[in-house]
């Protein structure tokens, strides 16, 4: 009597255990992992690229809503398959959303509070269709679907063309420079994605940034490593990789001006050329050369953010930071208008290179 007592006791808490009844097996998912974003009449337009789970070729669907929520709505109620934005990798944003902010605060806001999407998901901005580029990534990698991931998490920061940037980092760079800031930029040529430069974004309006504006972003952040650059000496085209890059801003009241100081410690690798042995007189004219072409470009950069009136590149919450009391009174227009840069790149050739 005491044994059955016992096993009627020890069967009964599986009967009040959910389990695995009402999980879904994978095959039974549509696992999300590239979601583009162009702007509709009914709101948003969504473009949905799944993983290839199954037998032949993925391929993309969208739905239009005001919300991301509603239009994973509407796919479910078309699809048999769940849609799961649990494995999303990257979000890309056309350009007519950025310029409507709106509808991109709202998005920002969702992904944020969405307890599916992790934080770490990529942001790419394009001024071409969303639409566009999400049918391009899938076919590019219709396997994984990771190669933009992948792209940004192995190779953008060794070669110095844009910068990954995921939702937390956006969203903090957004609320700290008071909804300026700047996406990696993505595009389509020829039905094939161009990465690389970078997209400004402020309030219903944006810059698009080249390879070479970008990288000029990338020195004032002291994250240019890998950067390639060329410049003529002697009448050889001369390039140099950045090895090392640091950066540190002061700040100094003059009369009605703010003067902004950019020094820039740098370290490069002289490549290609003749590689012969280069005396110390010609090494510090090439450094001086390449100091002045890093020069130009850092200002070029920073002349995109004079013509927006806004500071596209986060230079304001530095003196903010640094020097609070000169800042005491005066507005973030007024304080932009004020600022006056000068930049200093002090680049030390570290190696020569190999003799080919």
């Amino acid at each position: 009597m005491y044994k059955g007592k016992l096993l009627l006791l020890s069967l009964l808490p599986p009967l009040f255990l959910t389990g695995c009844w009402d999980k879904k097996d994978p095959e039974d998912r549509a696992f999300i992992l590239t979601l583009g974003v162009d702007p509709s009449a009914e709101g948003c337009r969504f473009t949905f690229a799944p993983a290839n789970t199954g037998e032949g070729e993925a391929r993309t669907y969208t739905a239009e809503s005001e919300t991301l929520a509603g239009a994973v709505a509407q796919i479910d109620g078309q699809m048999s398959r769940k849609t799961d934005l649990g494995q999303l990798k990257t979000v890309i944003f056309s350009g007519e959303l950025l310029e409507d902010s709106q509808k991109l605060d709202g998005i920002l806001q969702e992904l944020e509070r969405s307890q599916t999407v992790s934080e770490k998901v990529m942001l790419l901005a394009t001024t071409d269709q969303a639409a566009d580029c999400t049918e391009a990534v899938l076919a590019a990698d219709s396997k994984t679907g990771t190669f933009l991931w992948d792209f940004y998490k192995n190779t953008a920061g060794e070669v110095a063309v844009t910068k990954g940037v995921d939702l937390d980092t956006f969203l903090t760079e957004w609320t700290e420079q008071s909804g300026n800031g700047v996406l990696p930029r993505i595009s389509v040529e020829e039905e094939k994605l161009e990465l690389g430069g970078g997209v400004a974004v402020t309030q219903n309006r944006i810059y698009p940034l080249s390879n070479a504006e970008e990288r000029g972003y990338l020195f004032l952040l002291g994250e240019a490593e890998g950067a390639l650059l060329e410049a003529v000496y002697e009448g050889e085209t001369l390039p140099v990789e950045i090895g090392k890059s640091e950066v540190s801003y002061d700040f100094a009241a003059e009369d009605t001006e703010i003067l902004c100081s950019v020094t820039l410690p740098l370290e490069g690798t002289l490549q290609g050329g003749e590689g012969m042995f280069l005396s110390e007189q010609k090494r510090e004219q090439i450094e001086r050369i390449f100091e002045e072409r890093i020069r130009e470009e850092i200002e070029h950069t920073i002349k995109i953010a004079g013509r927006a009136k806004k500071d596209l590149f986060g230079i304001l919450p530095r003196i903010y930071r640094k020097e609070p009391v000169m800042t005491e009174g005066i507005s973030e227009e007024a304080l932009w208008q004020a600022l006056r840069f000068e930049i200093w790149p002090e680049l030390e050739l570290k190696d020569m290179g190999r003799k080919r």
